[in-house]
């Protein structure tokens, strides 16, 4: 790594007006609190009191910066420095440069308070996507958006030449732009760059130019299969008439929009079972995605006052009214948090038991469900739209199941690692791109800072008239997806009932005693769908079915309970204290899943399995968790580093990284939260 003012200039790479040359960035950074006067080390947050805690003034500050042109990396100390450098990369080409940095969310909070940027694109405030400076012909690109991983597993993933280096710079420490820092330090501040370097050397590969790699890695799949069916006016018309502008249906889509079912069964909460298996369906989402039948039309209102009256030949949105309503079973499964009103509710981990009356939003296949899982004195439709359904358009399926394909076929093949990474993102994304949320609300950042404006009534329609005009795909479709699989996992949970001790989407745990051929005999139903709707659209059987490697089939949508070994997949001991919270032990080692802790961190808390309980502390120490504290308005300080160095630090704008830990507890009436993922697009506003 060469300091910043070896750089003399390279040959850049122009490409239609766009420099297509590597460009990567990161910083590391130094967190401080600023408490009664007094500079206090950011990682002896929680060693302080309460009061303590809340009187501090949290900050942060840059001490080292690396740039890497291609794989040659540079570095400097201050921001003047790092601006001085912008100046000489722009007096070599004046070209738009595209600079990438992991997690730029991070960088642009301390960027901002010296920058001054011209575009700023985010989703919600400080998820920074991209921005692009106001002096120089520069935009950077966030990579933790592009790859949806963190930049120690990218290289992992990716087989990528370089890794990033762990252990070599101690965080406790504080550091200024004055603080020496030895080869040791600088070299593991040069290969986060190195890594960047090579993964947009690698996606190079497939789209050419920096400018045109997809700015998330659900983006990627978009491109792909926009690229094929960009030109076929038929498919665009079928997805034109499937896209609802009418803002009555456009709600109710949103509101009936729900995530995968998370949840543990009250009977086994805070009990430690034994031989607990654990079942996992293949590929959920895409199996019901080219299985099932989806709104193939714009809804239409309809006079629907009779459950039972409900026509398998089309898809319907209801609102409707349920009164004394009570789950006809061990397991709930209506989420309060996605009833639009509800009354003298009793809940379950988030999941209603009963209620006087609840308001709720539904697809015909949750409804079905409903009416087959609680029991209710009366309901009342209040309103109810229709539309035909169909199987999703032919050439979108085929798009689904090459994906598949390729992603089986490349599975443990030496050599073929990174051929399978790829197909294996692709994949995973196909659900994804599928409900992209293409209107929400407005969010910019200028000299106030960041600004969330609601979209009003008439800009959301603009926006559905757009949708119509070019999107490839429906929301609507996105809706019935989840719904489906949801319906595929809870059908078998109400076979199971007693015997499920916890769910997440796609996989269920179970006690023994339960009956194993519901699973074969759901299997064996998955293959005769599979054959069935092969035959009518006229595609070959193994393409939902491929085989890997060594010839053998893996085929969507069944269920499992085996590990790649071959042994069956159970835990020697389970627990769980909620949806998103659970403990297993499998010959002697405990793995913990907490949302939001670490996994390898929260292992290393437990003695024993008999400690996952309430009030369990996944302490700083094991976890290395951290929050982070954002400053918008920081005060200028003189630090004094570890090394007795003074420098006066005057970041205007940083993140503190402070250490923190996480209570285990039930906290029933939060857990929801955790598990449904509600959509966040902008609503029409009744007027």
């Amino acid at each position: 790594m060469q300091y910043w003012t070896e750089y003399h200039g390279h040959e850049p790479d122009i490409r239609k007006n766009i420099d297509n040359t590597i460009y990567t960035f990161d910083i590391e950074t130094t967190s401080y609190l600023i408490l009664d006067n007094k500079l206090v080390n950011a990682f002896d947050y929680l060693k302080l009191s309460e009061d303590e805690r809340d009187r501090a003034n949290a900050q942060a500050c840059m001490y080292v910066w690396q740039f890497s042109v291609n794989d040659q990396v540079y570095y400097g100390r201050t921001w003047q420095e790092f601006k001085s450098f912008l100046d000489r990369i722009e007096e070599n080409c004046d070209k738009e440069k595209f600079v990438f940095v992991h997690n730029l969310s991070f960088e642009f909070q301390f960027l901002s308070g010296q920058f001054k940027f011209k575009e700023v694109l985010a989703r919600k405030s400080r998820k920074v996507m991209g921005c692009k400076f106001e002096d120089w012909n520069i935009t950077m690109r966030c990579t933790l958006f592009m790859s949806n991983v963190s930049l120690a597993y990218l290289p992992d993933l990716f087989k990528l030449p370089v890794k990033k280096m762990v252990g070599d710079l101690d965080y406790n420490l504080i550091r200024t732009p004055a603080t020496e820092l030895t080869e040791k330090e600088l070299g593991y501040c040069k290969y986060d760059c190195l890594v960047v370097y090579e993964y947009i050397k690698m996606e190079l590969d497939t789209y050419d130019q920096v400018n045109k790699i997809p700015m998330t890695s659900t983006g990627k799949v978009r491109k792909e299969l926009q690229h094929i069916v960009l030109n076929d006016p038929n498919y665009r018309r079928i997805v034109g008439q499937c896209i609802n502008i009418k803002p009555s249906v456009y709600n109710m889509l949103i509101e009936a929009f729900a995530g995968g079912y998370t949840h543990a069964n009250w009977l086994y909460t805070d009990e430690i079972l034994k031989d607990v298996d654990s079942y996992d369906e293949t590929s959920a989402y895409p199996f019901v995605m080219v299985t099932e039948k989806f709104p193939m039309d714009i809804f239409k209102p309809c006079n629907l006052s009779d459950i039972k009256k409900l026509d398998n030949n089309y898809a319907y949105l209801i609102r409707i009214k349920f009164y004394n309503i009570e789950c006809k079973y061990y397991n709930n499964f209506i989420s309060a948090s996605k009833c639009n009103w509800i009354v003298g509710q009793k809940v379950d981990n988030g999941r209603i038991i009963k209620a006087k009356m609840i308001d709720i939003t539904l697809t015909d296949v949750d409804l079905k469900f409903i009416a087959d899982t609680y029991k209710f004195e009366d309901y009342e439709i209040v309103e109810s739209y229709f539309a035909l359904k169909n199987y999703l358009p032919k050439q979108f399926i085929d798009f689904i199941l090459d994906k598949y394909v390729n992603k089986t076929k490349f599975k443990n093949v030496e050599g073929k690692e990174l051929e399978y990474a790829k197909e294996k993102n692709k994949f995973n994304s196909l659900y994804g791109m599928s409900v992209t949320n293409m209107i929400r609300d407005d969010v910019t950042f200028d000299d106030r800072g960041w600004v969330e404006t609601p979209l009003d009534n008439s800009m959301i329609f603009d926006k559905l008239l757009e949708e119509k005009k070019k999107s490839f795909l429906s929301f609507a479709w996105g809706v019935w997806v989840t719904a489906y699989a949801r319906d595929n996992l809870l059908r078998r949970v109400i076979e199971l009932d007693q015997y499920v001790a916890y769910c997440d989407t796609d996989s269920c745990k179970l006690v023994q005693g339960y009956d194993k051929s519901i699973f074969e005999k759901y299997n064996k139903s998955v293959e005769e769908k599979i054959k069935k709707v092969a035959g009518i659209l006229d595609i070959p059987l193994e393409r939902y079915a491929p085989t890997d490697s060594k010839g053998e089939a893996h085929m969507l949508g069944v269920f499992e309970n085996e590990t790649g070994k071959g042994r069956i997949h159970t835990y020697d001991k389970f627990i769980t204290q909620g949806a998103k919270k659970y403990c297993v032990e499998i010959d002697g080692q405990i793995h913990v899943t907490v949302s939001g802790v670490p996994k390898k961190g929260g292992a290393k808390c437990l003695k024993r399995i008999e400690d996952f309980r309430d009030d369990l502390i996944f302490d700083y120490e094991n976890t290395n968790k951290k929050m982070l504290a954002y400053n918008d308005h920081q005060e200028p300080i003189e630090i004094i580093d570890y090394k007795g160095v003074k420098y006066m630090v005057t970041d205007k704008s940083g993140v503190c990284l402070l250490p923190t830990t996480y209570k285990l507890g039930k906290a029933l009436e939060y857990a929801d939260l955790l598990t449904d993922n509600s959509s966040t697009r902008s609503k029409f506003k009744q007027e």
